[in-house]
């Protein structure tokens, strides 16, 4: 079979140059900022066993997985995602340590999605995870350090979506939904169709029913939603998962950091482990997130040792991408502090001159 040498396949990327600049310098400010806040770093391997990563995301998102055969014949996964890697590792090798556990990783991961317009099928993540903390601090924790990462890194025009999990559990509860009815019910909260929404619900409750319920699950904005999602719910579940936002609302505002937090009621979670507190970080001038997480405390129980946690990644690609500009001009002033020294006459002087300039910790280039 020949191949192209010049073609690459879909949804990958070789990087060079002052792309690798700038994605070099994300990482190492993020991850610092990371162990700023006790975080240890972990290397996760690549590939993994296909069934842990259904066992972590669930079956539906874990179909998105690149598959392969080992030579034992065993099915085989490149890692879509850290947390269930994480998970399992102090599911099974952490069982000592002590708690709360903070792990930090960064790393390519590889996921499939339906073919569109520029979609990266690789991706380079760098998160955390706090481990065994059922407390609200741990919650709060993950948003200040996500937070103080973006700010380090020069971001201020961004916004923090928080949700819940137990929001829409709790409108699912009160309609006695079956599995698979509210797995459709969250697709239409999820893509934000409401028209489908109104007609799936037709069979489970009154028109003035339905269309607060369509309206709940499209609120968004400030602290003050809360309160007017309070007069349209009163399930213990919904209620209970309201006052847990407004209590990191109320921390934030004590913090200092409020005005980069938003409620999206309508944020139902992409993976099967979030069980609570979730958010979304959304910045000016990206389309899509450049980073998710939230609390996962049923997900470490699939790997024998039930423990809260709760986590969050932001995404390298996009980062990179909104601090390009800024971080390449850099680069072209790094390029400038270089001494360059002829390499045309005696090799011994050129170097020995060299590594003088190197012990006093200047950039050298021999031309």
């Amino acid at each position: 079979m020949s191949i192209t040498l010049s073609k690459i396949p879909p949804g990958v990327q070789y990087i060079f140059d002052d792309e690798v600049r700038v994605r070099r310098f994300v990482e190492r400010q993020v991850m610092e900022t990371f162990e700023g806040w006790s975080y240890r770093e972990i290397i996760l391997p690549i590939f993994d066993y296909a069934d842990l990563f259904a066992l972590g995301m669930g079956k539906e998102q874990a179909e998105m997985t690149y598959r392969f055969t080992g030579r034992d014949g065993k099915l085989l996964a490149l890692r879509p995602e850290m947390t269930s890697l994480v998970a399992r590792t102090v599911a099974t090798r952490f069982i000592k340590r002590a708690r709360p556990i903070r792990l930090s990783y960064s790393g390519e991961v590889f996921r499939w999605d339906e073919p569109r317009g520029g979609r990266q099928y690789e991706f380079h993540q760098i998160g955390l995870e706090h481990i065994g903390s059922d407390q609200l601090e741990a919650d709060t924790e993950a948003l200040v350090i996500a937070i103080e990462a973006l700010r380090r890194l020069g971001l201020e025009n961004f916004t923090i979506a928080l949700g819940h999990v137990d929001f829409f559990n709790g409108l699912a509860e009160r309609l006695e939904l079956s599995e698979d009815r509210r797995r459709e019910m969250r697709t239409f909260i999820d893509r934000k169709q409401t028209e489908q929404l109104d007609r799936f619900l037709e069979d489970y409750t009154d028109p003035e029913n339905r269309a607060a319920l369509c309206r709940l699950t499209t609120l968004t904005g400030k602290r003050e939603i809360i309160e007017e999602a309070r007069a349209l719910v009163s399930n213990e579940r919904s209620v209970a998962a309201l006052d847990d936002l407004e209590r990191v609302c109320l921390i934030a505002e004590e913090l200092g950091i409020a005005s980069h937090i938003d409620i999206d009621l309508g944020d139902v979670g992409g993976l099967d482990y979030y069980t609570g507190l979730t958010f979304n970080i959304y910045a000016q001038g990206l389309g899509t997130a450049l980073g998710r997480g939230g609390r996962y405390d049923q997900l470490l129980a699939n790997f024998g040792r039930p423990e809260p946690a709760v986590g969050f990644s932001l995404c390298l690609d996009w980062l990179a991408q909104l601090l390009a500009p800024e971080i390449i001009r850099t680069a072209a002033e790094y390029k400038n502090e270089v001494t360059r020294l002829s390499g045309a006459g005696d090799i011994v002087s050129v170097f020995k001159e060299a590594n003088r300039l190197r012990a006093d910790g200047r950039k050298v280039e021999i031309v």
